[in-house]
């Protein structure tokens, strides 16, 4: 793909984010099915609706200008607290909890009512846009941002749009593409449910009415019943799901819009808007979806023209701006500025073999193939010779347990599993387990030393330990910590974990924390 390519696909998903997003505002929360045609707002020239849907990709893209590819959840967590405004539902569940010093992934499920909810998926485009023909990429990022303030149903939500969006840039079959998406989401989830179920509606023939009344009992969701008195629910055939639990129906919907739009950009926008419930997030992500794949250049002008490439942003920090950092916050003005950084920021994420640079500027390699595959027994599991990966992959984290954390060092990456959650109780014992990966960097077999440090009032039980980490495929040396609480002041303790490798400079610590009941 050459940056030329590359430049109209972006330009189209920002257009497209940005009309979706304005066209479905006026409809966002409401209950019922509606028969708009067109934009309602009166003042819509020159004057999107400003969205958190687009304006905290603004905040992420901005801490890969600053890091780069080693943007992590804990880095855009801390972009996160200083630069996003809105702090309802799951927003403010992410910020109460990383204030508490719960870390991600955690924070994003802890004490969640929101955690299956709409505000991640949301967020996926720029990842597609930074990872373009790389899904595989794109979806490691989709999770780190969506593990700041969600978990399971509203994680792989983002999960599978940025899937879909990055591998877009390549593949234009919608039917397609959405296979790519669910192959990175667990075939259990109600997610993978919903879009199936929409998926068999559309190739067995059934109208779209018939399917929209499917999903809506099938694939129940609550997003509208937050926003509407009872004695206005128009929908009352239908059973609303707990509150909060509404990603599955919303994408459904949204999926259902570029099925039965079969490419039409205004007709498939109109199918999903016209559902109601999170208009703006689903007419906004498929939106960005058909932008890309058709590009800026093939976005109909009726749509486009009127927004005229402007950003309006409400949600983040701006009176910050300048004070808190040393880089100076970008901010664009219109999705053409949006998109000249994009382009600038590919490279700082991508791998030195996967773009290259010519007399026309930035040119993209994409992925041969862009489904997620099982490639946990490609190899001979404890042959000798190293195949493991030096990132966690989107599989392997998105199956982390939901009490767990995890980080990536130089040579080797960890996990670190509570063994039933986080809380503590005087007098009773409670434990940590690490599972240490050898990550394929160095080649060769290790030898581990792990020290453990605590405050005082917390006894460690076999505090120092010593193992091999061989350089085999799928070799994991894994070190249960038990741990004893007999006085500790305060609601909070940390254990310090001090990893040395022999032989090696590299200075590892790792920190996990309990709370009090």
């Amino acid at each position: 793909m050459n940056q030329r390519i590359l430049r109209d696909k972006i330009l189209g998903c920002f257009n497209g984010k940005n009309v979706g997003g304005t066209l479905g505002a006026p409809l966002e929360g409401k209950n019922g099915f509606f028969d708009i045609e067109y934009f309602i707002q009166p003042n819509i020239v020159n004057n999107p609706q400003p969205n958190d849907d687009l304006d905290l990709q603004i905040s992420s893209l901005n801490a890969v200008r600053r890091f780069g590819r080693c943007v992590n959840s804990e880095i855009l967590a801390e972009y996160y607290g200083i630069f996003v405004n809105p702090s309802w539902a799951e927003y403010g569940v992410g910020k109460s909890n990383l204030r508490r010093g719960i870390p991600t992934p955690i924070c994003g499920y802890h004490s969640n009512s929101y955690k299956d909810s709409c505000g991640a998926f949301i967020r996926s485009e720029i990842w597609a846009c930074l990872c373009p023909g790389h899904p595989e990429i794109a979806t490691r990022y989709a999770y780190f941002d969506a593990s700041i303030d969600h978990a399971d149903e509203g994680m792989y939500g983002e999960v599978f749009w940025a899937a879909m969006q990055s591998s877009a840039f390549v593949e234009s079959d919608i039917e397609k593409l959405i296979d790519i998406g669910l192959s990175y989401i667990p075939a259990s989830s109600a997610l993978h449910r919903g879009i199936t179920l929409v998926k068999d509606c559309y190739k067995n023939g059934k109208t779209y009415e018939e399917a929209r009344d499917i999903i809506f009992k099938e694939i129940p969701g609550a997003f509208s019943y937050q926003h509407t008195k009872l004695k206005d629910i128009k929908l009352t055939e239908y059973k609303p799901a707990q509150a909060g639990f509404d990603a599955p129906q919303n994408i459904a919907i949204a999926i259902m819009g570029l099925l039965y739009g079969e490419g039409d950009f205004g007709k498939s926008m109109l199918l999903s808007v016209n559902c109601g419930e999170d208009a703006d997030c689903t007419a906004g992500s498929l939106a960005a979806t058909l932008g890309i794949i058709l590009g800026n250049s093939q976005l109909p002008e009726k749509w486009i023209k009127p927004i005229n490439d402007v950003i309006v942003t409400a949600s983040l920090n701006t009176l910050d701006f300048g004070m808190t950092m040393n880089t100076p916050f970008f901010l664009p003005h219109t999705t053409q500025e949006l998109t000249d950084e994009i382009i600038r920021c590919i490279p700082k994420m991508l791998s030195v073999d996967a773009y290259g640079i010519t007399d026309e500027g930035l040119d993209v390699l994409p992925k041969d193939d862009f489904y997620c595959r099982d490639t946990e027994e490609v190899y001979y599991k404890g042959a000798f010779g190293n195949r493991g990966s030096e990132c966690f992959g989107t599989t392997e984290l998105i199956h982390l347990p939901h009490y767990s954390v995890f980080k990536e060092f130089s040579l080797f990456k960890l996990q670190a599993i509570y063994e039933n959650d986080f809380f503590f109780e005087n007098g009773k014992e409670t434990s940590v387990t690490l599972k240490i990966y050898d990550n394929g960097e160095a080649k060769i077999q290790h030898w581990l030393t792990v020290r453990a440090y605590t405050v005082g009032g917390v006894e460690i039980k076999e505090r120092v330990c010593t193992a091999p980490l061989n350089n085999c495929n799928g070799d994991v040396t894994q070190k249960t910590f038990h741990i004893l609480p007999t006085q500790v002041e305060g609601d909070k303790f940390d254990v310090i974990f001090d990893i040395s490798m022999e032989g090696h400079a590299s200075m590892n610590l790792f920190k996990v924390s309990f709370f009090a009941k």
